[in-house]
C-alpha cells in the first residue's frame, strides 16, 4: 500500500511543477510532438461534455481518460467507440474492465486510428504513380488501480505505442497516472491525470530510410556502402488534467436530492506539453439512469467548440445490459464529427 500512497502523492508535485515549469505560459512547441493521435478524445459522453470528464470517470472511457476511474467501477465493462473523422480518418477505441474484488480493478485498452488509403506521389508522377499507401496509429494498454482508502482511489497505465506510414514505422512505451477523489453521499468527485509520461519517440525503422550511396565522380569504381537516415525523435503529448464533477440533483446531490432526476456539472482544465493551458465545461441530465441529455464546449482549442450529446440505457427498456452514446462536435472549418460508443455491463 506505500507504493500506493508515493504515487499519489507524486500526482500532486507533478501537476504542481507543470504548473510552474512554464507549460502554462506562452507554447512554442505546438506540433512537435509525436503519437498526437493520443490527444484525441475517446468515449461519445465524454465527448459530449466537452471533454470535461476526467473529475467523472464512470464509465469504461475511463482507461483513457483517467485510470483511477476504473475502480469505481463495478463488475464487467467493455467499451466499443467509432468516430468519423474529417478526410475519411477512422477512430476506433476498446476497452474491457474487470472488477477483481474489493480493492483492485484492471483494465485492458486499444486505442487506433485508420487515416485510410492514399496515393503515392514523386517528382517525377506528381499525378500519382499507381500505388497506395496506408497510415496508422496504435496503443495498447493494461491499466491497473486500487483504493487507498473509501473514497480515495488510484491507478497506472502502461501502454506500447505504435505509429505506421507505409513501410516505416516507430514504437515506444508510456505510462498514465490518475487518482479520484470520490465523496458518493453529496455526489462529488474531484480527478487528476498525468497521461503519455514516456521517453521521445519517431518514425525510426523501414525499408525506405536504407540507401546506397551514390559513387564518387572521381572514384566511380569505388563501393557503395549501405546507409541508414537518421529521423528525429519528439517528446510525446504529456499532459496534466484536473477535473471536478457534482451532482447538482440526484438521488446524492450538493443541491437538492431526487430519486428519478439527476443533473451533473463537471468542469477540467488540462496543460499540455505542446499546447495553451485549456478549460472544459460539460452539464448532463439523466432520467432514472436510462436517457441522458448532453453538452458541453471546449475553451481555448484549436478547432474543437461546442459539443452535443444523448445517452441511451437499454435495461429498463429492452433488458439488455447495453449503453449507447452518441456525440457531435464542431470543429470549425474541419466540419462535425460523430462518435458512438457502445458499453456493456455485467
Amino acid at each position: 500500500m506505500t507504493i500506493w500512497k508515493n504515487i499519489f502523492k507524486g500526482i500532486f508535485i507533478a501537476g504542481f511543477l507543470l504548473q510552474t515549469s512554464g507549460f502554462a505560459g506562452e507554447i512554442t512547441k505546438i506540433g512537435t510532438t509525436s503519437a498526437n493521435f493520443l490527444q484525441m478524445e475517446v468515449g461519445a459522453r465524454a465527448s459530449a461534455l466537452g471533454g470535461a470528464f476526467v473529475g467523472i470517470a464512470d464509465d469504461a472511457s475511463t482507461l483513457y481518460w483517467n485510470p483511477a476511474g476504473i475502480r469505481v467501477l463495478q463488475g464487467i465493462r467493455t467499451h466499443y467507440q467509432i468516430t468519423n473523422l474529417y478526410a475519411g480518418i477512422k477512430h476506433h477505441f476498446g476497452g474491457i474492465i474487470y472488477h477483481l474484488n474489493r480493492a483492485y480493478s484492471i483494465g485492458l485498452v486499444a486505442n487506433y486510428v485508420d487515416v485510410g488509403d492514399m496515393e503515392v506521389t514523386t517528382l517525377e508522377k506528381p499525378e500519382g504513380t499507381g500505388e497506395n499507401f496506408t497510415a496508422s496509429s496504435i496503443a495498447l494498454g493494461v491499466t491497473f488501480a486500487s483504493a487507498l482508502t473509501d473514497r480515495v482511489y488510484v491507478g497506472v497505465t502502461a501502454k506500447y505505442i505504435q505509429e505506421k506510414i507505409w513501410l516505416e514505422s516507430g514504437s515506444g512505451i508510456a505510462v498514465d497516472i490518475g487518482t479520484v477523489y470520490n465523496i458518493e453521499n453529496i455526489g462529488l468527485r474531484i480527478g487528476m491525470a498525468l497521461t503519455n509520461l514516456g521517453p521521445d519517440m519517431g518514425i525510426t525503422d523501414g525499408p525506405h530510410l536504407h540507401f546506397y550511396k551514390e559513387n564518387p565522380d572521381d572514384f566511380p569504381g569505388s563501393p557503395r556502402p549501405e546507409s541508414k537516415l537518421v529521423t528525429r525523435k519528439f517528446p510525446l503529448p504529456l499532459t496534466f488534467s484536473l477535473g471536478v464533477s457534482g451532482n447538482l440533483l440526484g438521488p446524492h446531490a450538493i443541491l437538492r436530492t431526487s430519486a428519478a432526476n439527476r443533473v451533473t456539472l463537471a468542469v477540467a482544465a488540462n496543460d499540455g506539453f505542446d499546447a495553451p493551458f485549456r478549460t472544459n465545461w460539460g452539464l448532463e441530465y439523466s432520467w432514472q439512469e436510462s436517457f441522458a441529455l448532453r453538452g458541453g464546449y471546449h475553451q481555448g482549442y484549436d478547432t474543437a467548440g461546442l459539443a452535443l450529446g444523448f445517452g441511451l440505457n437499454l435495461y429498463r427498456f429492452a433488458g439488455l445490459n447495453l449503453q449507447i452514446d452518441f456525440a457531435w462536435n464542431d470543429y470549425g472549418d474541419l466540419g462535425g464529427i460523430t462518435i458512438w460508443s457502445l458499453e456493456f455491463r455485467k
